[in-house]
């Protein structure tokens, strides 16, 4: 291809919002995403978690489902799933080069290219279509409204998990405007679903649905959940049961209840998950990076806790599951996150904060994160390479028997550090 353009240089280009560049090459593309059944997933928190639990659930009943989850651990192939399954190098790049091309050609038209997320939902699109996936379950990037996955003209079912403050330099400085975009994703006649722990993020999702015509089910209005010990109670329209979560983080216990929902949604598309379906589901679930031990002696815990109210989920987990632990907290942070507040949330249970830098042109710089944690209250260390970082947090959880350590902050360095504990072996799996 004549003056061939690379996937990684439209990551310069940074964020664009809006549909109209998308739509552009998707048009170009043959428009794949129309051959699609969708569920639509945004929110705050928890949004690849509960993709997972659904695709994991769809996949159980039988169906080939496709998985598209941003942004990746350790590999970007990691984005794009099948069953399970990660796409191929040879798929990948062969639909990269199919995309980029097309990239080209509307940039005549047009004049832009488009941004990085915007090819890779397109590659997305062109994948899954080539696959005949039965179900994709797509999360959505950031917003809702304006983002790029937000082309689909009729998903399936929607879900929108919890709202909390986050990117209010871009959405909205309060939990109404926040919310607000991300239920630009309902449309006219969908079914659709919500956990809102915020009465003004519940009553703004709630406006917009009965404005765009649909049909909500809401959280303690027509379904509930409650926590029982190793599991969950679940009870809506067409099921009531009592659900195990082995080896899953207390805290995801809303992730799983609202994809619940969203599968019993699709009860009225013909998809059947009874209760033994949705239990092995949940048996065979794994999502990396969340409350994950990727090692026990010592005990090493990896979470994207990113903005406030993921934190408060993550000091509550850990409170719980590990009550007489201290912590060597090992964070960085992308320069629009919050946190500051994340470093007052988990100052208590941390005897020892080493900050770092991760692995991205978005990355706060380390001495005001470092700062931020000094205000906090913790003692810490400033080790901009996060290599390094995680060399010396190794080695002082080595001489420290009593401690664990916590790797948190941004999925960049999360991904980073796990690549480098565990390699990519066993990643291609849910």
């Amino acid at each position: 291809m004549p003056n061939a353009l690379k996937l990684e240089s439209l990551e310069r280009l940074g964020w664009r919002f809006g549909l109209e560049t998308i739509q552009a090459l998707l048009s170009e593309l043959g428009h794949p995403e129309l051959s699609l059944r969708v569920v639509h997933v945004a929110g705050s928190n928890g949004k690849g978690s509960t993709c997972a639990f659904v695709a994991s659930f769809l996949r159980q009943c039988g169906y080939k489902t496709g998985l598209y989850t941003s942004p990746h651990l350790c590999d970007i192939r990691e984005r794009f799933r099948v069953n399970g399954a990660w796409i191929s190098q040879g798929d990948f790049r062969r639909h990269s080069r199919r995309v980029l091309e097309a990239s080209l050609r509307i940039r005549r038209k047009i004049g832009h290219l488009p941004t990085h997320f915007e090819a890779l939902t397109a590659i997305a699109f062109c994948w899954f279509k080539e696959q005949r996936v039965d179900w994709l379950v797509l999360e959505v990037g950031l917003g809702g409204r304006l983002d790029a996955t937000n082309v689909v003209p009729s998903p399936a079912v929607c879900l929108i998990t919890p709202i909390g403050l986050e990117h209010q330099n871009i959405l909205g400085k309060t939990l109404g405007k926040i919310a607000w975009e991300k239920a630009g994703i309902l449309k006219p006649g969908c079914l659709a679903a919500t956990v809102q722990p915020h009465a003004q993020a519940a009553r703004v999702i709630d406006q917009a649905a009965t404005e765009k015509g649909a049909l909500l089910w809401r959280e303690g209005r027509d379904f509930t959940y409650r926590k029982v010990p190793g599991g969950f109670e679940w009870e809506g329209p067409g099921l009531h049961h009592r659900f195990k979560l082995p080896g899953i983080a207390e805290y995801q216990v809303p992730n799983a209840s609202l994809a619940l929902a969203g599968i019993q949604c699709l009860r009225a598309l013909g998809v059947n998950a009874g209760p033994g379906v949705i239990q092995e589901s949940l048996l065979r679930m794994r999502w990396p990076g969340r409350v994950e031990e990727v090692s026990r002696k010592p005990l090493v815990l990896l979470d994207g806790a990113h903005n406030p109210e993921a934190a408060k989920v993550l000091a509550a987990s850990l409170k719980n599951r590990y009550p007489k632990r201290h912590w060597i907290v090992l964070s960085g942070f992308l320069s629009d996150k919050d946190y500051r507040a994340v470093a007052r949330i988990l100052a208590p249970l941390a005897a020892l904060t080493i900050v770092t830098e991760p692995r991205s042109d978005r990355a706060e710089d380390g001495t005001r994160v470092f700062r931020a944690w000094e205000e906090a209250g913790t003692n810490g260390l400033l080790v901009r390479d996060w290599k390094k970082a995680l060399g010396i947090s190794l080695a002082k959880l080595k001489k420290s028997p009593g401690l664990a350590l916590l790797i948190t902050g941004s999925l960049y360095l999360v991904g980073d550090c796990r690549k480098e504990l565990v390699g990519l072996e066993g990643l291609g799996q849910i």
